[in-house]
């Protein structure tokens, strides 16, 4: 028997400039923009625009993207940005790269980006062109030091803007200049990727690579990035890589003959010359990043992306891909054969890819081995982390693992914990522990599963009578007719109301997208009505604005739904106007889909009674570091906005949880109602809260509707991001001073990524060790009573990929702890890691896509096999600050970070939260503010592979 890898260190893929070493210098030609024209730009775009719809700034993005598209060696500060850092130097060519762009190309490219802009207005266009030539801009020579940065008061690094731009540039073309990557089976060459505007780092990818399967031949790409981030309370900036995996699109749609986009979206599509089509420059190496999108029934280039000015460059020269022949013919453009370079990435509306996400650790780790060659020695790898040496990493409630009895034993005592939280709950509610829920079904199927689920979930014996209930009544049941089935057990009495869902509830809001007047006022009239009628569907079932309750409810799978036409915020809507919270289950439409249906419903009831607050809180298992009786104050900024996805959003609304663990009632999660005792506000249960939120967050059913009409107010109360910030802090302010927190010992738990632009002192550059700053008064000293915990999480990369360093010939792998640092300044900064989910328990840590490796257990011990095909998973790294405690009264940031680990491990959910509970329970708080959706990005690359996202399952 070969026994598991026991991983005592991680290693991550991050860097620092060598303190040996001199800082890294670099000469650059600059040039700044053309201020002189910048105003007879913005003046010419902004023709035909009015009230909103003008723009504030110059267009420049389209330009920009060109620029580093035609131009590889060039670095471009976008125009807004290098505004911020002082002079409004926009390009930097490196020295060593040869003579710049020549000024009067560059001009010529200016005039064209002038006359895209100005192409409904040929003679204004044409007179700022001729101001173009006014005054010549110039090259001029400059040093740049990359490495060196100052700190903050607080002692963290503050890089420049420039310092984002070129150092990450300069390290991405050193990894161009090693020998190709060589896997043994496969030598990977790579080229730049040209970045947007709001895209952070350096950006490298492979030649397209080939996988054949039985379904015929996938097309996928390696990509390497490069960022520069910022840690608390440390002098030096740090480097990241991160390798992914890009798929491409091959295969079109059978039925239409053209790749499939989802609805209103569009397709990312790479863009490359392979000759050069500017004199005097060298042929570009890099990628451009430009968008397909679907108008009525054509396809065309996106506006304000590179490709139109492109196209122009190109002229009659040599062939340019047409939206429609790119979209009916993808390989035809991969080759480069015509004149360019053309990939499209792969999205999810497109169906199945042949090729699975991501690298496992062991592979990336080698990938990582090879690309660190180029940062040596200006920069030098971060100390590897060190495992927690604290006994205990879990709960002491954990889910039990090992053996069938021992695993079936803890399962029961879950459920008998469950039984006996929700007893507790209704008992103060209703006077009685007796539990009544709700199952609106559309289909037989997902109806048995469900009652069979809600069994499962409360160890429930027998069906409750639903053999005795005959097909007929079933049928009938419906509003004010359910069928009633019950369950008892010592500390609960069960009882589900089953009710046939009528009158198309579910079924889409059939809002017609066209035409565009009066759009908003058609999506208002549609979703106010289905909430009407939700509401009384439920209130003639009995439902109880004074007794909180849940319903589960069956819906078609969102793909059924185009636009903003599902259902599902409507009657949510609706159930909570009669003090119901919802969860909703799938009608299965595969037959992936039919086998899942029993832990989906498992999933969905374990869901639902969590919105009750019957949640069994982690227990903490920490023996000293911690005050006694500790409560965690979790805060959370939502959005707020018209449309159904975080692009639309348009306004933040916070959002405060407190978990009281122990309390053992009604009491242990509470939401804070900010317009509760008249404006004073009040800490309310977790249910009440939810079905409060639609009115606290004032989201109208005008507001919901992404209606592109641009004189349209978006807002109820338009906030300029300082007046946004104001209201956070002052939020904060509030929720510090109410009586159930002042006083009590509390860790305000915040994430990062979430509240920093509202919340600014929790940004690197700003916090300082055990002080804070909430609302009008200045920075102070803690309070004694309150700790400041920050959680950041891999999205944007912001903390490094990682792996566990193996002995000998092992694999690296992917261990679960808490992670320190061995470094005195670092003494702050923890790392949680958890177990794969238990979706991905077969994914090896060995698993290869460039090269097959030999099967290291099982029956096929021995034999070769390759991954290509199998999606990588790999737990992020999240990071545990503990920005402010009291070590002079007995705190230990080592166990404070313990415990936030610890509540990432919530005993009934099947696998690790990404967020600590409290911030996770904050966190859902959404979906009863706006209907979001997690953003699904067409450029793969754009989304931390194989994040350790929030997962919901029993």
């Amino acid at each position: 028997m070969t026994l598991a890898q026991r991983y005592t260190s991680i290693r991550r893929a991050a860097y620092e400039p060598a303190t040996d070493r001199d800082a890294l210098t670099v000469g650059f030609h600059t040039l700044e923009f053309p201020e002189f024209v910048a105003a007879q730009v913005l003046d010419l775009a902004n023709l035909g625009r009015t009230g909103r719809a003008r723009l504030q700034t110059p267009p420049t993005r389209q330009l920009d993207a060109l620029l580093q598209a035609l131009d590889l060696r060039l670095g471009v500060l976008p125009r807004p940005v290098a505004a911020s850092a002082g002079a409004r130097t926009w390009l930097y060519c490196p020295e060593d790269a040869g003579e710049p762009l020549p000024v009067p190309i560059l001009l010529r490219l200016l005039e064209f980006w002038i006359e895209e802009i100005g192409s409904e207005h040929p003679e204004e266009a044409s007179r700022v062109g001729e101001a173009l030539h006014a005054k010549t801009p110039v090259w001029q020579k400059k040093e740049i030091s990359l490495t060196r940065c100052h700190t903050s008061d607080g002692g963290t690094a503050q890089p420049t803007s420039l310092q984002y731009l070129l150092m990450t540039q300069y390290f991405a073309r050193q990894i161009q200049k090693l020998l190709p990557y060589d896997s043994g089976e496969q030598v990977l060459h790579f080229r730049s990727v040209a970045r947007g505007a709001r895209q952070q780092g350096a950006e490298l990818m492979s030649q397209p690579l080939f996988h054949d399967d039985e379904q015929g031949r996938w097309w996928f790409s390696v990509t390497v990035t490069v960022t520069l981030h910022t840690v608390p309370f440390h002098p030096l900036p740090r480097v990241h890589l991160h390798f992914g995996v890009r798929r491409w699109a091959t295969h079109p749609d059978p039925k239409t003959g053209l790749v499939r986009l989802g609805y209103r979206r569009s397709s990312t599509v790479y863009l490359r010359p392979v000759a050069s089509w500017l004199p005097g420059i060298p042929v570009s190496d890099r990628y451009s990043v430009a968008h397909v999108a679907k108008h009525g029934d054509e396809h065309a280039w996106r506006q304000g992306d590179p490709a139109k000015l492109m196209q122009r460059l190109a002229l009659n020269a040599r062939p340019f891909p047409d939206p429609a022949e790119l979209m009916s013919d993808p390989e035809r453009w991969f080759a480069g054969e015509r004149g360019v370079d053309a990939l499209i990435a792969y999205s999810s509306p497109m169906g199945q890819h042949g090729v699975g996400s991501g690298f496992m650790s062991h592979e990336r780790s080698r990938l990582v081995e090879w690309a660190e060659q180029a940062l040596l020695p200006d920069l030098t790898r971060v100390p590897d982390l060190t495992r927690s040496q604290l006994p205990a990493n879990k709960p002491s409630n954990a889910r039990q693992g090992g053996s069938e009895e021992r695993t079936a034993a803890a399962k029961e005592e879950l459920r008998r914990t469950r039984r006996a939280s929700v007893a507790a709950l209704y008992t103060e509610w209703s006077g009685a522990p007796e539990f009544t829920a709700r199952l609106l079904w559309r289909t037989e199927r997902t109806r048995d599963e469900a009652i069979l689920a809600l069994a499962e979930v409360f160890g429930l014996e027998g069906d409750g009578g639903a053999n005795e209930v005959a097909v007929q009544a079933h049928d009938r049941s419906g509003r004010g007719e359910p069928v009633l089935l019950q369950w008892r057990t010592p500390e609960l009495v069960v009882t589900l109301s089953c009710l046939r869902l009528d009158n198309g509830l579910t079924d889409s809001l059939d809002v017609p997208w066209e035409p565009a007047r009066d759009r908003a006022d058609r999506a208002s009239r549609a979703l106010g009505k289905r909430r009407v009628d939700m509401g009384e569907f439920l209130a003639k079932n009995g439902a109880d604005a004074a007794v909180p309750s849940v319903a589960l409810v069956e819906i078609h799978g969102r793909t059924v739904f185009r636009g903003r036409n599902d259902p599902k915020f409507a009657l949510r809507l609706g159930a909570t106007d009669s003090g119901v919270v919802t969860q909703f289950v799938t009608t299965p439409s595969s037959r992936r889909a039919e086998k899942e249906l029993p832990a989906a419903a498992e999933s969905s009831w374990v869901d639902a009674l969590r919105q009750l607050g019957a949640t069994v809180m982690p227990r903490t298992d920490v023996p000293a570091g911690l005050p006694n009786g500790v409560q965690y104050l979790a805060v959370w900024t939502a959005t707020k906005a018209r449309g159904a996805s975080a692009r639309s959003a348009k306004g933040k609304f916070p959002v405060a949880v407190l978990v009281r663990p122990g309390t053992g009632d009604s009491s242990e999660i509470l939401g804070w109602d900010a317009e509760a005792v008249e404006g004073m506000g009040a800490w309310i249960v977790y249910p009440r809260y939810l079905t409060r939120l639609p009115t606290l967050a004032a989201v109208s059913v005008h507001d919901l509707a992404d209606t592109g009409e641009r004189e349209e107010s978006w807002f109820d109360r338009p906030r300029n991001r300082e007046e946004q910030q104001s209201a956070t802090e002052e939020f904060l302010h509030r929720v510090l001073s109410s009586a159930e927190v002042r006083g009590t010992p509390t860790v305000l738990l915040v994430d990062a990524q979430n509240i920093r632009n509202l919340w600014t002192w929790v940004q690197d550059g700003e916090v300082h060790r055990d002080i804070i700053r909430t609302g009008v008064a200045p920075a102070g000293r803690l309070n004694p009573w309150l700790r400041l915990v920050r959680v950041r999480t891999g999205d944007r990369r912001e903390t490094p990929q990682w792996w566990g360093l193996a002995d000998g010939d092992g694999a690296n792998g992917l261990p679960a702890n808490l992670w320190k640092s061995t470094t005195p300044e670092d003494g702050r900064i923890f790392y949680s890691t958890t177990p794969k989910a238990s979706t991905a328990q077969s994914s090896a840590v060995a698993a290869h896509k460039l090269q097959s490796r030999q099967i290291r257990r099982g029956g096929r011990k021995g034999e070769p096999t390759i991954d290509v095909d199998r999606p990588a998973w790999n737990p992020g790294l999240v990071e545990i600050a503990v920005l402010g405690c009291h070590p002079d009264d007995g705190d230990d940031p080592h166990a404070l970070a313990m415990a936030v680990h610890q509540l990432r491990q919530a005993p009934d959910y099947r696998d690790a939260l990404g967020r600590p509970l409290p911030l996770h329970l904050a966190r859902k708080a959404q979906e009863y503010i706006l209907p979001m959706r997690e953003a699904e990005e067409d450029d793969e690359a754009d989304v931390p592979e194989a994040l350790n996202t929030e997962v919901s399952r029993s």
